[in-house]
């Protein structure tokens, strides 16, 4: 089986979200029944292969499709004004499948998003498409404190959206449309040398230095579009639990808090070939998540933590048995801005799944 190595920074989180989503793109092309397999061949060099041996000239023309195919939806434009009060109208448009809106107070608004968000969900086209929108999560019209009347509607979201809420931003109107229709515009060829790291161009920023393309998966810098929209497609692999009781935000695959801020993400390397269906399973396991609370409670977020001493029960049998080797560490950065924090996931640091290996 032919395979594409890819150039990808084992400890940048975008890195492994985009190698996810690529895949994800490739096999949601609807006239294949196509199964990919991904694999670290070190920490700066990842492979793809495809059970019908795509050239990356192929894979960039299915991400091209893919893209253009997305920037024409009626989902992905469909927007409207959530936050009036009843019976009047502010012409304050949001997106209707951003997982995070904010200043929806009445009932009425409530009722049109939910109206407008089944309706966009009807004419999704694919398995993927579904996949993601429902990784994405949605507003929350069901959570908050007893006792307290104020709503927290970001509980219903996906952690890895990321976006900073200042100036009512969110994610889709503001991060996913505008991505889609630049890279819809680019030919095969520069998706294609985007994807192989021959060129980095980020239209999308008007600072490229600073860019906030990534969205939280590394900090602000020139991040490439076509990267990029592969990277945010890769939210996909991870589903987020929904307690319509909760009290709290609840824990989205991979990324997750602990008790005293502690906000992290943890990731899995292997150097065989998985499929994306194992990719899920393994990332929204219980073992991959106690083997990330062990590392954290063992100070891993302040840099002082080694595998050793983490014992096989706290999820490491499990996941050497699925062929993990190592896992990477990510702390989530969050500023002191108490109105509108920005977050982004730190360099991660690589943890041996075997004590001897050490960190």
């Amino acid at each position: 089986m032919n395979e594409i190595t890819l150039p990808a920074d084992i400890t940048d989180a975008f890195d492994h979200l985009m190698l996810v989503g690529l895949a994800s793109i490739l096999e949601d092309d609807a006239e294949s029944e196509r199964v990919c397999r991904l694999r670290w061949c070190d920490t700066r060099v990842a492979a793809l292969s495809t059970s019908d041996d795509l050239d990356i000239a192929s894979v960039a023309s299915v991400v091209g499709q893919h893209v253009r195919r997305w920037a024409q939806s009626t989902w992905l434009e469909s927007e409207g004004d959530y936050t009036a009060k009843d019976g009047e109208r502010q012409s304050n448009f949001h997106a209707t499948l951003s997982p995070r809106l904010s200043g929806i107070q009445e009932p009425d608004g409530w009722r049109r998003l939910q109206h407008d968000r089944q309706a966009a969900i009807d004419v999704l086209q694919t398995v993927g498409d579904q996949r993601y929108v429902g990784a994405l999560g949605e507003p929350s019209y069901w959570s908050g404190r007893k006792g307290d009347k104020s709503l927290q509607s970001d509980y219903g979201a996906s952690r890895w959206e990321m976006v900073t809420r200042n100036k009512g931003q969110e994610f889709v109107g503001g991060r996913l449309l505008p991505l889609a229709q630049r890279v819809a515009q680019w030919s095969d060829q520069r998706i294609m040398d985007g994807l192989t790291g021959r060129t980095l161009t980020d239209e999308v920023s008007n600072n490229p230095s600073q860019s906030r393309t990534g969205t939280g998966l590394h900090r602000p810098m020139a991040t490439d579009n076509a990267r990029a929209w592969c990277a945010l497609l890769g939210v996909a692999a991870f589903p987020h639990t929904v307690n319509t009781s909760a009290q709290y935000r609840d824990t989205t695959a991979g990324l997750t808090q602990m008790s005293k801020q502690r906000r992290f993400a943890i990731l899995p390397v292997f150097d065989r070939p998985w499929t994306l269906a194992k990719y899920r399973s393994v990332v929204r396991s219980e073992a991959l998540l106690r083997f990330g609370v062990a590392l954290v409670s063992a100070g891993a977020l302040r840099g002082n933590a080694s595998r050793q001493g983490i014992a096989p029960s706290q999820g490491v049998d499990w996941l050497k048995e699925k062929g993990v080797i190592s896992c990477v560490l990510f702390n989530q950065y969050m500023s002191d801005n108490q109105s509108a924090p920005e977050r982004w996931l730190e360099r991660g640091k690589l943890y041996a799944l075997d004590a001897e290996s050490g960190s």
